[in-house]
């Protein structure tokens, strides 16, 4: 039942229940949770810049020993430090989660975007990571 899929609107599906890595898991219980819920049948992983434990979900994903292909990762965007792109964010997180692609990738808190256009600006460097295929959905979380 957990890997029941949801249509989304741009025709990829995303299964309705996911295993949230939040800010209440820390590097090895990270790790080792992420693994179990794998293994318990669980195929949407979902992390974020702000948990600050990406790094612990990616490891999660490597001991579960299951394809990348079997799997739905989501992480979501933070904030933007001066002259940073969404690309080399997103990259950042890819690199730390050691993975080439995300399945899901989600504005997460829209308050940090306070200056006029930034949220439209940062949405269209979104829709450039899904072209790209870093990201294979966008989207946002918490407006």
């Amino acid at each position: 039942m957990a890997n029941t899929p949801i249509k989304l609107n741009d025709g990829n599906t995303i299964p309705w229940l996911g295993f949230g890595t939040g800010t209440a898991l820390y590097r090895k219980d990270a790790t080792d949770m992420v693994a179990a819920a794998i293994k318990a049948g669980f195929t949407h992983l979902d992390g974020a810049q702000v948990y600050d434990n990406e790094d612990s979900l990616g490891a999660g994903i490597i001991a579960s020993e299951k394809p990348r292909s079997e799997l739905f990762v989501t992480t979501k965007l933070y904030k933007l430090d001066a002259g940073t792109t969404v690309r080399e964010s997103l990259q950042g997180s890819l690199k730390t989660l050691k993975l080439d692609y995300v399945d899901l990738f989600l504005i997460h808190i829209p308050s940090m975007f306070k200056e006029p256009g930034q949220l439209k600006s940062i949405w269209k460097q979104f829709e450039e990571v899904k072209k790209e295929g870093l990201a294979k959905s966008i989207g946002v979380s918490n407006f």
